[in-house]
Parts: structure tokens; C-alpha cells; sequence
């Protein structure tokens, strides 16, 4: 990889300049890769495909096109990293690939390809059948993804989310009842069964909820109103430290794939609360990396919180600090690198 002309072209959403706090999964992920791929010294450009970036929607796809057609002649490996635009932007890398012979990669991220593929009108299916089958490799962030596409890409690779352990925890870690909720605030997180569980505990529970307000229903005054403990947005560089405050992490959503939240938890030792989804399935042991709640069931909510003591906190904690080993950003970028390169 060390000739010029070996570069990988990452197209792929970066930080919005204004506003750090708003950065999603998708950018966090996209951020992190090209981190690694410094730390690993790989030669890549970089095409930025966060619309918010730009002056306004229409400039943004003119210019992320037409960057994507100047940028790649000096590259050999043609990578898109999406969530959503994938359907404008592979094509487009397809026919360069096939034009220039450079070999072409798709990261999905989200773990709801196949149920779009299912429910899709017929001219949105073909669309989706021509990406799969023409593009060269293909990464998804779960399992089940895997499973169900590789029937129409020979090539196709687990990436699930990752995380660099930034911060090193001190364990054995010790139980002290403090629980805490970190994620974008809006309904589909479960954020009003959270209220009504935190309704249920006394003084000896400590559950606070950080995070940036996304649904209009909650406001500070609200959570003030409902005597809830709202510590406000966090920083992406001060999540790792709060979190580290806490023994347990909350997370009763109704839609996830591979929650990085989750993932950061591990990366501290500190055990989860979540729910049952298919994607989530993958990465919790139950009663061992955390407790798998029905999502919208408070009383579930109520008795996962209440099943952590002194007695069995150390040994999740333990098991939740191994389970990070398989979510390493630096062990996943480099075989992503070497599956863009080899196959």
C-alpha cells in the first residue's frame, strides 16, 4: 500500500463542522476508519458525503459526484461508507470500477438492508439486486445481514461497530447503583419507558440520562417537570469519561443495529440494560455482558435494573471487558484493509 497510486478512496460522512454534538453513528464510524487508516499508514483520499457540510442539499450531490470522478483517478480502491445514499452514490462507483478496473467496496451501515429489500417496490429492488451483484465487496454490521446477502455477492464480510479503548478502566469495577442512559433523546429509544421505570426507585438509585434532544416532546423543563435527571448533551470526547462514572448502561430502545454506546460500555468493563432486537441479540450475553429487555416493558425495565447487586456485578463487568475484544477498531480496520486489497 505504499505506492500512490495504491490509495483507497473513502466516501463516507464526516463530522459536521458546525455542530460536533450531532455526530451519528455513521459519522463516528466513518471518522474512526480514517483514523485507523492513519495509525496504519494507508494512503486513501477522502470524499465527504455529509450533506450538512455544504451550502445546501443540491450543491452537496453536484459537488460529492463530481469529487468522487476527479478524486478517484489517483486511487485504486473505490470504498463507500453509507447508511441511506448508497443507492446514488454506488452506482456511480460501479461503472468507474468497471470503466477503470479498480476494485469497489460497500459498508452498509444499519442492520435493516434485508427488510428494505423485502418491502421495496420493484424498481427500487432491481436497484438494490444491481448494487449487490456488481459491486466487489460488500460489508455489513451484522450477521444476519451477512447470512441474508450472501446469496448475491460471493464476497461479502461482517464489520460490526467498533471502538478504540481510549480510556483504560480500573478493574475490578464496584457497584454503586448508578445507572445511566447515553443516546440521542427521542421516543424510539424508549425513553418513556425509562421515565416510568426511574418513577419506580427511590433514593438509593441513581439514573441519569445524557444526550442531544432530537423530539420536540422532550425539554429540559420536561424532564424537570417529570423529576428526572437531565445532564444535557455530551461532547464526543467527554462521552468515555462520564460513562466511566456509572456501573450500568441503559439503552431500552425500539430500533437499533450494533448501538456504538453499547460498545463503549464494554470498552469501560460496564455491563448493559438494552433490548431484545435481532441486531442486539448478536452482541449481548444474557446475564453475562448485560440483561435483554422487551422493548416498550417497563416492568422488564424495572427488574434488570433490580437484578444487579454486589453479589454478580463484578462478574458482568469482567465478561463485559472480554466481549470488547471482537469490536477493537484497530482489529476490524485492519481486516477490512487487507479484505479491500486481497479478494
Amino acid at each position: 500500500m505504499n505506492n500512490e497510486l495504491e490509495k483507497i478512496l473513502l466516501i463516507g460522512p464526516r463530522n459536521n463542522r458546525m455542530h460536533l454534538d450531532m455526530a451519528s453513528g455513521t459519522i463516528t464510524l466513518f471518522e474512526d476508519l480514517i483514523k485507523q487508516f492513519d495509525l496504519q499508514n494507508v494512503k486513501y483520499n477522502v470524499v465527504d458525503t455529509n450533506k450538512n457540510n455544504y451550502s445546501n442539499f443540491l450543491f452537496a450531490y453536484i459537488s460529492i459526484i463530481f469529487q468522487i470522478i476527479f478524486k478517484q483517478k489517483e486511487c485504486k480502491y473505490l470504498t463507500l461508507h453509507s447508511s441511506k445514499d448508497f443507492f446514488i452514490f454506488a452506482p456511480l462507483i460501479i461503472l468507474i470500477g468497471t470503466l477503470s478496473a479498480k476494485k469497489t467496496s460497500l459498508r452498509k451501515f444499519g442492520g435493516d438492508l434485508d427488510d428494505i429489500y423485502r418491502t421495496s417496490r420493484k424498481y427500487k429492488r432491481y436497484l438494490l439486486n444491481f448494487i449487490l451483484k456488481n459491486i466487489d465487496i460488500l460489508f455489513f454490521e451484522t450477521k444476519y445481514l451477512v447470512k441474508f446477502f450472501s446469496e448475491y455477492n460471493q464476497n461479502v464480510f461482517w464489520f460490526p461497530n467498533v471502538r478504540s479503548r481510549d480510556l483504560v478502566p480500573n478493574l475490578p469495577r464496584s457497584f454503586h447503583r448508578k445507572f445511566v442512559f447515553m443516546s440521542h433523546i427521542r421516543k424510539e429509544k424508549g425513553i418513556d419507558e425509562l421515565i416510568a421505570a426511574i418513577k419506580l426507585f427511590g433514593t438509593e438509585y441513581t439514573i441519569d440520562i445524557y444526550g442531544l434532544i432530537l423530539d420536540k416532546k422532550y425539554t429540559k423543563a420536561f424532564f424537570e417537570q417529570e423529576n428526572i435527571s437531565y445532564k444535557g448533551a455530551l461532547e464526543p470526547q467527554n462521552v468515555l469519561s462520564i460513562l466511566n462514572e456509572y456501573d450500568v448502561l441503559i439503552l431500552p430502545s425500539y430500533k437499533e443495529g450494533y448501538p456504538g454506546i453499547v460498545i463503549e460500555a464494554y470498552s469501560l468493563g460496564i455491563p448493559v440494560i438494552t433490548t431484545n432486537l435481532r441486531a442486539i441479540k448478536e452482541i449481548v450475553i444474557p446475564y453475562q455482558t448485560g440483561i435483554l429487555v422487551t422493548p416498550q416493558n417497563v416492568d422488564e425495565l424495572v427488574k434488570a435494573v433490580r437484578y444487579f447487586n454486589i453479589e454478580n456485578y463484578t462478574a458482568m463487568s469482567y465478561h463485559a471487558n472480554i466481549k470488547f475484544d471482537n469490536f477493537q477498531s484497530g482489529k476490524q480496520s485492519k481486516l477490512y484493509i487487507e479484505r479491500i486489497v486481497d479478494v
